[in-house]
């Protein structure tokens, strides 16, 4: 009897469906100077079969003080289905300065009906000391 009530409890929890935020992720995967400048490399990854024409990420770039040294609307598609990218972008920011980038918001997102859709489905990660998150 204990051994079915034991079943019975455990159920709810196998049978919940598999969460689907990670199905679009974007990685901040290396700084690189540039002169003045960084060059910003992001790794994206679509695994849903669910392509992007179009992916505007609103970007807020962090100085080493905490405050906003750059604002960057940077176009991360076309994003393809099951497929890695890599998308780079020049940051008017020297990269030893730069303490972490927010993914402040998606100003577009094509052919989703709306950019808040396009922010959840995103799971963002950094693999530098520096912090990349939404």
């Amino acid at each position: 009897m204990m051994g079915l009530l034991g079943a019975f409890l455990a159920l709810p929890l196998m049978s919940a469906p598999a969460s689907a935020k990670d199905d679009l992720k974007l990685e901040l995967n290396k700084l690189e100077a540039a002169g003045a400048r960084c060059q910003a490399y992001f790794l994206i990854e679509e695994k849903a079969g669910k392509p992007l024409q179009s992916l505007k990420a609103d970007l807020i770039v962090f100085g080493k003080d905490g405050g906003i040294a750059k604002r960057l609307i940077a176009e991360m598609g076309p994003v393809r289905t099951n497929k890695t990218s890599v998308k780079i972008f020049a940051i008017d920011v020297p990269c030893a300065e730069i303490s972490g980038v927010l993914l402040n918001d998606v100003a577009s997102c094509a052919p989703e009906a709306t950019p808040e859709s396009c922010l959840d489905r995103l799971v963002v990660s950094s693999r530098l000391d520096t912090r990349f998150y939404k």
